[in-house]
């Protein structure tokens, strides 16, 4: 009877797990919840982008309008190296 019950809570559990995700995943759709954000290396960001994108996977296209924060410093490395390539394909 135990392992009838525990199994039970387990389910009960899990479906009220599923319920608070579906919850959560309505309030940041509808824009009630706030933000979530993950501090990652930039190493670790780069080697999976430069993955997805050269293996044309379309999840990346689902991300493509959304917003990435990046250090003043690396944003001005970025312009500059973006201007040296136009300038390498332009010569």
């Amino acid at each position: 009877m135990t392992s009838l019950t525990a199994r039970h809570e387990s389910k009960a559990d899990s479906t009220d797990l599923k319920q608070a995700r579906r919850e959560m995943e309505l309030d940041r759709m509808s824009g009630l919840a706030s933000p979530k954000t993950v501090a990652l290396p930039l190493a670790q960001v780069a080697r999976l982008l430069i993955d997805a994108a050269s293996c044309n996977r379309t999840w990346l296209m689902d991300f493509a309008d959304d917003v990435v924060r990046i250090d003043s410093d690396l944003y001005e490395v970025l312009l500059a190296y973006q201007e040296l390539r136009n300038d390498l394909r332009t010569a």
